[in-house]
């Protein structure tokens, strides 16, 4: 199964209980497709590059690699930590496909840990728990990006209710009682205006915070070019020289391209215009 159709599944069955979600995965049975949509990435001028957060690198930088070699080596077992700890790397990957605007990467890949950690307690066989493990991160990761999504729309209604309702008296002095009239039509026209406004932004945030009008933070090429680098993708981790080849880019172009990614994974701040 897509990532994508998962999460279109997933939005159709929110009542959806552990013991349904375990028997959906046992029935698909195959491996989760990472993908992204096509049509709903953030443009330049949507990105606010401000720094990089030298945590995220650093995290990134300190993954276990998901494939441990070492108990063949010196016998023994978790030399290298517990199967959790082998796979945050695909948490992280997963989670540069499921970034969207407004959601910090940190906080994504936190719930994404706690997928992992459902999977591994719920399939002890090594071969299961390999298979379902991503369908359990994508789906902790989903429960959070619509809380996120609901918690804007309903912030949003709240405030546009408010000022819908809010009633507003200006002062007159008694010199301008007889401009009463005109000012009492003025402050109904005003109050109109606001209130079509409000309304406006009520609809427009209730479609800008569904679930699948949610833009994504990554490109296809940035989320290629990080997993490469930091061996996302379950291989060795790729130098710039091996991934240039890999990618079929110049040094300057890789350059760019690593550095807007790591911008874009870096603390934002959850602030989204309407």
């Amino acid at each position: 199964m897509k990532l994508f159709s998962l999460e279109k599944y997933l939005l159709k069955n929110l009542d959806m209980t552990e013991e349904d979600f375990k028997k959906l995965v046992l029935e698909i049975s195959e491996p989760l497709e990472l993908e992204l949509p096509e049509d709903r990435k953030l443009t330049d001028e949507e990105i606010d590059y401000e720094y990089i957060d030298l945590l995220v690198t650093e995290t990134l930088e300190n993954l276990k690699d998901d494939v441990c070699t070492c108990e063949k080596d010196c016998g023994v077992a978790d030399c290298c930590g517990t199967r959790v700890e082998k796979n945050l790397k695909k948490v992280y990957q997963i989670a540069l496909y499921m970034l969207r605007d407004g959601i910090l990467y940190q906080d994504l890949t936190q719930e994404g840990v706690i997928g992992l950690m459902k999977a591994h307690e719920l399939f002890e066989d090594d071969k299961d728990f390999k298979l379902y493990k991503d369908y359990y991160i994508a789906r902790a990761m989903f429960n959070y990006i619509e809380s996120y999504a609901n918690y804007r729309k309903t912030a949003f209604k709240e405030y546009a209710e408010y000022e819908i309702h809010k009633e507003s008296h200006p002062k007159i002095s008694l010199k301008d009682k007889s401009k009463s009239e005109e000012l009492k039509k003025l402050e109904k026209e005003n109050k109109e205006k606001h209130i079509e406004e409000m309304k406006q932004l009520e609809k427009r945030a209730e479609y800008q915070f569904d679930y699948l009008n949610l833009k994504y933070r990554l490109g296809e090429r940035e989320i290629e070019a990080i997993s490469l680098y930091f061996g996302l993708d379950g291989h060795k981790r790729k130098n710039f020289s091996e991934i240039e080849n890999i990618m079929k880019i110049d040094n300057d172009t890789l350059d760019k391209i690593v550095k807007d990614a790591l911008f874009k994974l870096s603390v934002v701040d959850e602030k989204v215009e309407l």
